[in-house]
């Protein structure tokens, strides 16, 4: 087996695994908090939500379809090796 055929998916995932990584910490800032801190119980309610764009969205969608080609690949060269 001729190295490229062996690294491929190798490679795949390292190159998803980035980008998405990447893609996520990117746009980990955008989004509101609201809700109230109580003073004298220390409780904390409210709720939290990152509002994300199509094209961010696109982008972290294909990130994790690089990375899951990558990995179903290497799963598969391991059940066809003899």
């Amino acid at each position: 087996m001729n190295p490229l055929r062996r690294w491929w998916s190798d490679v795949v995932t390292v190159i998803g695994i980035a980008w998405l990584s990447f893609a996520c910490s990117a746009y980990a800032g955008d989004g509101a908090v609201d809700g109230q801190l109580d003073q004298g119980g220390g409780e904390v309610s409210g709720d939290f939500s990152v509002g994300y764009t199509l094209g961010e969205r696109v982008n972290i969608a294909a990130a994790s379809a690089i990375t899951a080609i990558g990995v179903l690949g290497k799963i598969n060269q391991r059940r066809s090796e003899p």
